[in-house]
């Protein structure tokens, strides 16, 4: 029996070998801030761990030692032999590589590019510095499907050019919306362009995260965290207009010529638990139009506490003034095209200020809870009785579950805004609005290659106002509510190693602005009327698309085609409008519209004879027009084409910089085809303005050519860049042309 019971033992002892396990555990960073990682996968193939929210892992194999792959959305991949009683502390470094960049404004939460089932393009801080961009507005040009006009954001003809209304763009700053509450347009000058970590032009309906104004797209732009190093970066430019092209335009010539003047600094810090921004901004300018100017000031903080592995707490302050001068309209053809016309010179001195609170706790489960805010003030101090005050309030709590046995994600959340504007534009009188909505979107994964995407969105809108308003009569005694329910839905399938193909439908919904209901003012010979019987506009976009990325020899890019549909009901535009004696324009419902189209982008980097280059560049082609194109429609165009107005069929972009050792050279082009129709009354009343005669008389497509040369050093750069090189007139709106050439010198300084 003994014999036996040990022949048994000595059986067992491989099995008891085979069963013992081995323990693998570690921790996960960001390389540069030091932060701990969230949701990293750590594996080798058959087992592994994903890190919790002190960025740590364990997990148990029956190797004492495995190879294992550690990989997380946005940075580089990377592979490490685990040994069992180890406790390894990995760094991560984010990816250079465009294809890796993860994204938050597709699906309220970090997410591959690759797998968003819209186009999305990608601004890097970098480009902003190199091209000597001192406002955000400026940058987004470059962006292939995406025009400014007078800093109004137009993504694939979705808007043509409306003077102070509302846009169909929203654009965020981290996350949280921040259109002037009133007139729902951006003031670029609030956004903290020293401090931009990653800018993310969402193309097509977004309505149903992110509500009103989503109607035809997003930007949203994350600003920069502190690193576990100390920063501090300072940065000046000076700007020199030169001569325009017409020699009877250049009203300067006995003058200092107009000029451009700022500088920049921010400091970024890590202090134990708390993180510590700071950022400043000035700005003077002489502008290039006559007797205009603008001096500003901006100021901006951000703090981020850890109470806990798991909860913290950030409150940013951003405060911004200016005083400026600036006129809607030339003066004549000739003479005045960087003139005025008449009683069109609007002087401001402005103040404006954001308080963004927020906190963020992970629970026992995983799940993220985040409750975040902002609190917005605007005064505005005009000549011509144009005063005005307004201020917003908003927040949202937002809940993100990883539903791991689904393969799944969960976003929801409910939102609330609210609004109360007092200005002599809207007749001296308090006026409020405010919105509540509720949402949730759910990405499911069938497999290893497809994403499918559902959301719903329910919003509710309430005006209030007095029942007469710049003696208008107000529907519903200046009581409005209206709710819409709106949806989205979206694919995208995995064709192979960084090569996807995407669909999505998306309904979109936008409530007018206080603005568009209720401005009344005079600009010249011109009136602008309020229309309080403005409705809301409805919609949605349909894509499809394919991004494949590029790895040829030293070529590491992608190539990004799409096909677009877009429908609007009831859509909104600037249009010509003649009451009792006066004619101007207001804002109308001009009935459906249809715009289809496609777009190419290309980017990525390279390294050709061992100089490398990055390279954006993209071509979108429109083709805007009115369902029912009736006799009021084309008698308040200049075509007799259907085709929307203030549009351009062709826009062709790219921005091509190499360096050479320690030196940069760049070059930046756009293209954009005539702008067919316009509204008729500048040519109904020519003697005015003379829009039609140069319109007559000029080629109204233009071709803008920038170039840039620079030197990089350890801790500082300089660079030199001239803008509008062929100085050629370029006019993107009716009355208005941009700058000529001018030649600005830059200088970074980081230590």
């Amino acid at each position: 029996m003994k014999n036996l019971f040990l022949i048994i033992s000595i059986l067992s002892l491989p099995l008891l070998a085979y069963s013992q396990t081995y323990t693998f555990e570690g921790v996960v960073t960001d390389k540069l801030s030091g932060e701990p990682l969230i949701g990293v996968s750590v594996t080798d193939g058959t087992i592994g761990a994903i890190t919790n929210v002190q960025g740590q892992f364990s997990f148990d194999s029956q190797q004492p030692t495995i190879d294992a792959t550690i990989s997380y959305v946005g940075y580089e991949q990377i592979y490490v032999s685990l040994q069992s009683g180890e406790v390894l502390d990995v760094q991560l470094s984010a990816s250079s590589y465009l294809l890796d960049a993860a994204i938050i404004t597709g699906n309220k939460y970090e997410t591959p590019i690759l797998e968003s089932v819209t186009s999305i393009s990608i601004i890097k801080p970098d480009l902003l510095s190199d091209a000597n961009i001192p406002s955000l507005d400026l940058a987004l040009d470059k962006i292939p499907g995406v025009q400014m006009q007078d800093g109004q954001a137009n993504i694939r003809g979705g808007s043509g050019y409306s003077y102070g209304a509302g846009s169909r763009v929203l654009v965020l700053v981290d996350e949280i919306s921040a259109l002037q509450a009133d007139a729902g347009r951006l003031n670029w000058n609030d956004v903290p362009v020293e401090n931009i970590a990653q800018v993310e032009v969402l193309k097509g309906a977004s309505s149903v995260l992110y509500g009103s104004a989503a109607l035809n797209g997003i930007i949203n732009i994350r600003t920069g965290e502190a690193g576990s190093v100390p920063v501090t970066r300072i940065s000046t430019m000076a700007k020199q207009f030169l001569a325009p092209a017409d020699e009877r335009a250049h009203w300067w010539k006995d003058e200092i010529a107009p000029r451009e003047f700022n500088v920049s600094a921010l400091h970024k810090q890590k202090i134990k638990n708390l993180d510590l921004i700071v950022s400043g901004f000035y700005g003077d300018t002489k502008d290039v139009y006559q007797d205009a100017f603008n001096k500003r000031y901006r100021l901006t903080t951000k703090l981020k506490y850890r109470l806990s592995p798991n909860l913290t707490a950030q409150l940013g302050v951003t405060y911004n003034a200016a005083n400026s001068a600036s006129h809607l309209l030339w003066r004549n053809a000739s003479t005045g095209k960087y003139g005025y016309l008449i009683n069109s010179l609007s002087t401001t001195e402005a103040s404006r200020i954001f308080f963004d609170p927020s906190l963020t706790y992970f629970d026992k489960g995983g799940n993220k809870h985040r409750f975040f805010s902002r609190y917005y003030s605007v005064t505005n101090i005009n000549n011509d009785n144009r005063s005005n005050t307004s201020n917003f309030a908003s927040g949202e709590y937002q809940f993100h579950r990883d539903l791991t046995s689904w393969n799944a994600n969960l976003t929801a959340g409910v939102t609330y805004s609210g609004v109360n504007s007092d200005s002599e534009l809207f007749g001296d009188t308090l006026i409020t609005s405010r919105n509540l909505a509720t949402y949730a979107q759910l990405d499911k994964k069938l497999g290893e290659r497809l994403l499918l995407t559902l959301g719903a969105r329910l919003e509710n809108n309430a005006l209030n106002s007095p029942p007469i308003v710049n003696g208008e009569l107000v529907p519903d005694n200046g009581n409005e509510q209206e709710t819409k329910a709106i949806f989205r839905a979206g694919a995208n399938y995995k064709l192979a190693e960084y090569s996807n193909l995407r669909a999505s439908f998306g309904q979109g919904y936008r409530y007018p602005t206080v603005t568009e209901k209720f401005i009344f003012t005079e600009v010249g010979a011109f009136t602008i009327f309020p229309n309080v019987n403005l409705r809301s506009e409805t919609g949605w976009s349909a894509e499809v698309g394919i991004k494949q990325g590029v790895k040829v020899g030293g070529w590491r890019g992608f190539v990004d085609v799409a096909a677009f549909l877009m429908e609007y009901q009831d859509m909104a535009e600037f249009g010509l409008a003649i009451e009792d004696t006066s004619f101007g324009f207001k804002s109308q419902n001009v009935g459906d519209t249809r715009i289809k189209g496609c777009e190419l982008e290309l980017g990525g980097e390279s390294s050709l004879f061992d100089i490398p280059i990055r390279v954006i560049a993209g071509y979108t082609y429109i083709d805007p027009k009115y369902i029912d194109f009736n006799t009021q429609l084309q008698e308040a165009s200049t075509s007799e084409e259907n085709i929307l107005k203030y549009r351009s069929r062709h826009n062709l972009k790219a921005d091509i910089q190499a360096q050479v050792k320690i030196f940069t050279i760049g070059l930046s082009y756009q293209y954009a085809s005539e702008m067919v129709a316009i509204d008729n009354l500048f040519y109904e009343f020519n003697d005015f303005v003379q829009v039609q005669l140069y319109r007559d008389n000029n080629d109204t497509a233009y071709q803008l050519f920038d170039a840039r040369l620079g030197m990089k050093l350890d801790h500082i750069s300089f660079s030199l860049h001239m803008n509008n090189i062929l100085n050629d007139e370029i006019m993107k709106r009716p009355g208005r042309l941009e700058p000529p050439k001018n030649i600005a010198l830059r200088l970074d300084y980081t230590f």
